[in-house]
């Protein structure tokens, strides 16, 4: 029978891919005072035209589900340097479904800890212990993929509600890549190297959390493949479930980082003046690059 490692196990088994520790017990205590957090804000989104938040360093994201299982796509930049965003490398790192303190990682070169699971409520079917929620990739949330699978015209993938929220920010989309697929159930087919939809064990009621490690633009999309029980050619025109979006106070100040007693870049190398990162090519120190 398969079972899925926590990310503090993966640690333990797999050192060399994911040599940064998780404090536990910070993140406990980051959950606990979720429960008594007042709420910043909070919207209903029920159409395919997603949402953005800003989330301070500090403070979390909670997504529930109003009606019942849908696919919620999440994507995450810098709010100073969105060239920061999430990466899928995170995989590597803590495994390809987010559990309570799975972290999300950003892009090279910081390379550091976006958001954090502080709640999951979701429980998947034992029956099939192979199939769990939150995969970081496998949504198929491009227009290809939904042309492709007999999806209905007309409609706004993921990926269309995520580039018209970052045009509409005034942020280039091409850096656009993999997203989270929160309350889909997926399995990973081993013979055929593939993430599989299956349909989600979500009900009214479950929730996520997510704690944002820096200060961060959350996109939200509510995605057309729904909840995953219905193949798209077959969807017509999608109806998808509501869910709530709130934000809230500041819970706790985040770990420092890098973590103590681990090695971290000369980030000069790599950001102007003002903290972005650089778009002007400079020769790597040390390196000769003449022929």
């Amino acid at each position: 029978m398969i079972e899925y490692k926590t990310p503090t196990e993966l640690l333990e088994t797999s050192p060399q891919l994911c040599p940064t520790p998780i404090d536990d017990a910070f993140y406990e205590g980051a959950g606990e005072a979720l429960a008594g957090a007042d709420r910043v804000s909070s919207e209903v989104l029920g159409d395919l035209e997603g949402a953005a938040v800003e989330l301070d360093a500090g403070s979390a994201v909670v997504i529930t589900l109003l009606e019942g299982p849908q696919i919620v796509n999440v994507w995450a930049y810098n709010q100073a340097d969105p060239d920061e965003r999430i990466w899928h490398e995170s995989v590597i790192r803590e495994g390809i479904f987010l559990r309570r303190h799975t972290r999300v990682w950003g892009t090279m070169a910081r390379y550091r800890p976006l958001l954090t699971v502080l709640e999951d409520t979701v429980v998947a079917d034992p029956q099939l212990p192979a199939g769990q929620h939150h995969p970081y990739y496998g949504g198929g949330g491009t227009p290809s993929d939904w042309q492709f699978a007999g999806g209905a015209d007309g409609v706004k993938t993921t990926w269309e509600q995520f580039r018209d929220l970052l045009v509409a920010r005034g942020v280039s989309p091409a850096g656009l890549n993999e997203h989270l697929c929160l309350f889909q159930r997926s399995i990973v087919d081993r013979d055929r190297q593939r993430v599989e939809i299956l349909p989600s064990n979500a009900v009214a009621g479950d929730r996520i959390a997510l704690f944002a490690e820096q200060d961060l633009c959350v996109l939200i999309a509510l995605s057309p493949y729904l909840d995953g029980s219905t193949p798209i050619a077959e969807l017509g025109v999608p109806q998808p479930r509501p869910v709530r979006i709130e934000t809230t106070e500041r819970l706790v100040e985040p770990l420092p980082w890098p973590y103590p007693g681990i090695s971290y870049p000369d980030m000069s190398r790599y950001l102007d003046d003002s903290g972005t990162r650089t778009t002007e090519p400079v020769p790597t120190p040390g390196i000769d690059y003449s022929l």
